[in-house]
């Protein structure tokens, strides 16, 4: 489907929801082009409409057209100078661009116009997560909690920041209430078993290991923890661990990654021994 340009074309008999409802489907189908022309479209149709600069800079995104997509939102700003999304999406493209400062100061500035919205909150602690700044960003997440306790990803990346720092207590209590609320979230499940590994209660790492394969039995990193509680298993008691059988589960692992070096390093303790 394109847009008709023709001088017979009756232009006015089109409204602005199907305007924005092709640009969508030109999204779905990777159309950029024809995507643009219909939000710029609405962009004519209902300039006060910060949404559709929104749109606009969404699809410039999609085409790494990181300049043109924050002009975009920056145009949605100057329309509603309130608007957290414009906001939001300005601070996204500062962290694409590598600009830290100037992403770490636009979620600030979304903070501050908004300061019980959670995802500003989220979004700046999940920058300082990604930069190693763990102190501020576990400040951010308890921020979000202390909105929305029942935010799943600010409570799974908290219970890591507190896993990293040794304290695997309330790292524990951070993964298990993420699967209070997604019992089949195998992340959490995994971490929750890389808690009882570390802590050396092999048996409790094991069946949790074995209930994440349950969700996804391919998942490479469960995988790997399993074999790797079962040889930990295996150095205290090795009566009741099948070498084999851990080499085979590694070997499938190698299968779908024949580049994962941790589990090639665990094979060639396992065949020292």
């Amino acid at each position: 489907m394109t847009i008709k340009t023709s001088k017979t074309t009756k232009k006015d008999s089109y409204t602005g929801e199907d305007y924005v409802s092709w640009g969508f489907t030109y999204i779905e189908n990777k159309n950029y082009d024809e995507a643009l022309k219909c939000f710029n479209k609405m962009t004519e149709l209902e300039p006060d409409n910060p949404m559709h600069y929104i749109h606009m800079g969404y699809v410039y995104e999609q085409i790494d057209m990181f300049d043109s997509a924050k002009k975009c939102y920056e145009k949605a700003l100057r329309v509603n100078p309130a608007d957290i999304q414009a906001m939001l999406n300005i601070g996204h493209i500062y962290e694409l661009q590598g600009d830290y400062h100037s992403a770490v100061n636009q979620y600030h500035q979304a903070i501050e116009t908004s300061p019980q919205d959670v995802e500003p909150h989220f979004r700046l602690a999940s920058l300082y997560d990604k930069h190693d700044m763990l102190d501020e960003a576990a400040e951010e997440y308890e921020v979000v909690l202390e909105i929305n306790p029942k935010h799943t990803k600010a409570l799974h990346n908290l219970g890591r920041i507190h896993f990293q720092d040794g304290n695997y207590t309330d790292a524990l209590k951070h993964f298990q209430k993420v699967l209070t609320l997604e019992p089949d979230n195998i992340d959490a499940l995994n971490d929750v078993g890389s808690v009882y590994e570390i802590t050396k209660n092999f048996l409790q790492a094991i069946s949790t290991y074995r209930r994440a394969l349950k969700v996804n039995p391919l998942h490479e990193e469960t995988n790997f923890n399993l074999a790797n509680a079962y040889f930990s298993l295996y150095l205290s008691n090795p009566r009741i661990v099948n070498l084999d059988s851990i080499a085979e589960r590694l070997y499938a692992v190698l299968a779908q990654n024949p580049d994962n070096r941790k589990v090639r390093d665990l094979l060639n303790k396992i065949k020292s021994s």
